[in-house]
This record gives C-alpha cells, structure tokens and sequence, in this order.
C-alpha cells in the first residue's frame, strides 16, 4: 500500500508542468531568485542602500545609430559644422571639425584670417579636411601652411550636402 501512495505521488509530480518560478519559489537565496519574480525592470541600477532606480528611459534608443541624437537642421552648413582643437604653430594651422548637421557634408573648408601684431588682417584663405566627406557626428582634421602673422583664427566652415 505504501508503494502505491508512492507511486500515484511520485506520478502527480512528474506531471505537473514546472516553472522557473514555482522551483525558485522556495528557495531562501535571493539570488538565485528570477528577476521577474523580484519585480524588477529590464533597465535599473541598485543604490548602496538596496534600493532599485528604473533607468528605462535612458536606456532607450529612439535614433537610428548613424545620426546624432541633438543634430543641427537648416542650410547653413558653418552652424551644422564646428571648427575645434585648433592649433596654429607660426607656419601651420591645424584642427578638426565636427559634422554636428543631421546629413552628410563634403568638401569642407575651413575658412582662416591672419592678423598683425595690431589685429588688422593680412592675409586670408582655407583649408580643406581629410576625409572629404563627414557623416553627422563624426569629424575630419586639417592642416595647412598658412602666411606667418601675429595671429590666426578659424573663422568658420563651408561645405555641400
């Protein structure tokens, strides 16, 4: 009689469908324990005093990965397009651009002015960047040989979409 109660026990739980859940339901470890059943986000942090922070809305991506997230719309290419790290040595001029538009620019140049020891302007050009063209957020460098003067500066760029 006891191999029968046996038996019919050991059959009914053998075909009962198990879950994750229901065999971690006893478990004491937290741990060891689903994150569904703990009741937390797909996205979060755990503060030092336990405590859980939801950081779903930074983690979703709502822009295609190509293309910044705050770009610059409009035609005037010398808005969508910022000159930095600029770098003049008494000979040459050199820097980057960033392509801060929200379409791809080439032929870039970046227009310069030379000035005296008294900032009136002497001599004035460009100089293109490498590569030609710049998908938005990424950047390009230039440098060139430029008239020695007291002073160069950047002034702005031009270039096509």
């Amino acid at each position: 009689m006891k191999l029968l109660h046996l038996t019919v026990a050991f059959s009914i739980l053998l075909t009962q469908p198990l879950s994750p859940k229901s065999l971690l339901a006893n478990t004491a470890n937290p741990l060891t324990q689903s994150l569904v059943e703990r009741d937390e986000p797909f996205c979060y942090m755990r503060t030092t005093d336990g405590k859980i922070v939801d950081l779903g809305k930074l983690c979703e991506n709502k822009t295609p990965s190509n293309i910044s997230q705050s770009c610059i719309t409009g035609s005037n290419i010398a808005a969508k397009v910022s000159i930095n790290n600029v770098n003049y040595d008494g000979k040459f001029l050199s820097g980057q651009i960033i392509n801060q538009g929200c379409k791809i620019v080439k032929n870039i140049k970046v227009n310069y002015e030379v000035l005296d020891e008294l900032g009136n302007p002497i001599d004035n050009g460009f100089i293109t960047t490498q590569p030609v063209t710049v998908e938005p957020g990424k950047s390009a460098t230039f440098r060139g040989e430029v008239v020695a003067g007291a002073k160069v500066l950047a002034t702005h760029a031009d270039g096509q979409e």
